[in-house]
This record gives C-alpha cells, structure tokens and sequence, in this order.
C-alpha cells in the first residue's frame, strides 16, 4: 500500500483527489493551510490523514516528503484576484515552495504528480493548445502573468530533475475545473461568482462583451484523468492536457447556467479594468487539445456541461437553503 502525500489536500481539487486515492486503497495525507471543511467527511476514516500547516514550512515538508512513496503536488494560489493582488504570495507559494519540495522529493526519487495549468501557454491564439505548443505571455510588470510564470518555472525544473537526477514525474495541465465545493460562492473563479449572483438575484456582471472563450472539465472526471496518469508508467516524463473540448463563451456560458438553474438575473457588462485594474489582462480564448492523453490512457471527460453546472448548483443552492 503506498504512501500519498496530497499538499493543497484540503482544497477543491485536493479533495476529490483525497476520495479517489482512498477508494483505491491508498494511504494518504493531506496537508494544507486551510481549515479542512471541504475533508470533514474524511476526517477519522481508515488510512486517511490530515494536516493542517504550509508548504513554506520547510520542516514539515521535510518530514512529510521523506514519509511519501508519491506527492501530488496541488497546493497553489490560484485566485487571479490575488494574481493582481498578492503577485509575491502567488511566487512564494507557486513557485518556491514547489521548488523546495523538488529538492526533497529528488533526494528518494519520489514521484511528483505536478498540478500545473492551463495559463502556461498564455494569450497564444493559435488554439487548441498542444502539450509542446508556444507560449505567449504579456509583460512582466503585468502581474497577472506571475502565476503563468511560476507555474512553467516549476516544470522546467521538474523536467531538470527529471534529465539530471532521475525524478520521476506527470505534469497535468487544467483547463478550468467545476464541480461542488469549487470556492466560496461570489470568490475565485467565474462559475462560483456567477452563481452567487444568481442566487441573490443580482445582475451577472460579465467582463467586456463575454465573448472570451473556455472550455469546463467536471471535477470528478478531471479526478479520474490524475489518478491513471498517476499510476501509469507510460505515463511518467510528460504533460498532459485535462479538459474538455467543447468550447464556449463566458456569455453563453452565463446563459447555459441561467437556463440548467432556472434564474432570473440579468447580465451586466464592465470592463476588465474596472474589476482587476491595470495589472491584468485577459486572454480571448482558452482551449485544450486533449488528444495526447485519450491516446495515452482512453480518458476523455464525460459529464456534460449542462449536467454538470446541474450538481454544482444544486449543491450550492443547498449551502444557500434556496
């Protein structure tokens, strides 16, 4: 039975991921800096562990890392907000941290499972996106950048270990993630701020005329995708794309979800700069290319769209009592 260290394992993605290791009979370890209400339902079963601590406290990752058999490495920031507002928090945590439990998990040649992203092609317009693809990035005194910067520095250092010590590893690369329990509603990302404003009945505020486009991979699905990438040998010294290849507007976006929960809200358009400043900037179109990974393991996401925005609204509404 191996050991599983989870950083981030309390979070949205880190949860699921803490569910489907312990269905597979693993033994595992959550770590993470938050209060550990999206585990609770973990807390006490048979082989699961949680601790509540940093990813910068290079003590405890020094012990946890020596005790793992695997890490998925999940723990980050990744809140554009605090992109434009914390730039340094998002390289302290993104990327040293990362850095730190490279060193570590080198010396045993533990397998790393790196959450990575898709913004690390940036604004490249030449989409669907390919694992070995350009990227295209903005300036570096535009913060939103930093979180695409420490993420790819992170897998050049992954791929150096790799080539100069023999780290085994999977980088997997998320094409916007949804499901229950996603962020606090009316935070992070634009399912749960949408959703917050069509609970409270609130005018959608929709950036520019919404016709930015992203594809949405269910959680469970993108679970499944990590875990056989994980354990499959073939598997190891690559990238993989994780999303769905049906893409979509944030306008139709919004309308898909007005429609699956039966809202009333009306959209509002604002500008980008209103809501983040000038430290951001957008990118037009954000989708996979998720050929490699349906030929590497058969996996391809499954839960529809509509099906899926259907149980993270009613597990929302359910939080709300609506």
């Amino acid at each position: 039975m191996k050991n599983i260290l989870i950083t981030g394992g309390a979070g949205f993605l880190g949860s699921y991921l803490c569910e489907g290791l312990l269905k597979e009979g693993k033994r595992v370890i959550a770590l993470d800096m938050a209060d550990g209400s999206k585990i609770e339902h973990l807390i006490g079963k048979k082989n699961f562990q949680f601790i509540q601590g940093s990813v910068l406290d290079k003590d405890l990752m020094e012990r946890e890392v020596q005790k793992a058999d695997m890490i998925f490495h999940f723990a980050a920031i990744a809140d554009p907000q605090r992109y434009v507002q914390e730039p340094l928090t998002v390289l302290e945590i993104d990327l040293q941290a990362t850095l730190y439990i490279l060193k570590l998990a080198s010396k045993n040649k533990t397998k790393v499972i790196f959450a990575s992203t898709s913004e690390i092609y940036g604004r490249n317009p030449n989409v669907p996106w390919k694992e070995d693809d350009d990227r295209l990035l903005g300036s570096t005194h535009i913060n939103r950048w930093c979180y695409s910067s420490a993420k790819a520095a992170a897998e050049h250092y992954i791929y150096a270990y790799n080539q100069q010590e023999n780290l085994p590893f999977v980088i997997v690369r998320f094409f916007n993630v949804y499901g229950p329990r996603l962020d606090d509603l009316g935070s992070g990302r634009v399912i749960p701020i949408f959703l917050k404003q069509f609970l409270m009945n609130e005018p959608i505020t929709i950036h520019g005329k919404g016709q930015q486009t992203r594809t949405f991979v269910y959680v469970k699905d993108a679970v499944e995708a990590v875990i056989r990438l994980a354990f499959f040998k073939r598997a190891e010294g690559q990238a993989f794309n994780i999303g769905s290849d049906r893409e979509i507007s944030v306008l139709e976006l919004a309308k898909i979800m007005k429609k699956v929960g039966n809202f009333k809200s009306e959209f509002r358009f604002i500008p980008h700069k209103k809501v983040f400043g000038k430290k951001y900037e957008d990118i037009p179109r954000r989708v996979p290319d998720v050929s490699k990974i349906k030929k590497v393991i058969g996996w391809s996401a499954t839960t529809s769209l509509e099906e899926g925005l259907r149980k993270t609204i009613e597990y929302y509404k359910k939080r709300v009592n609506i």
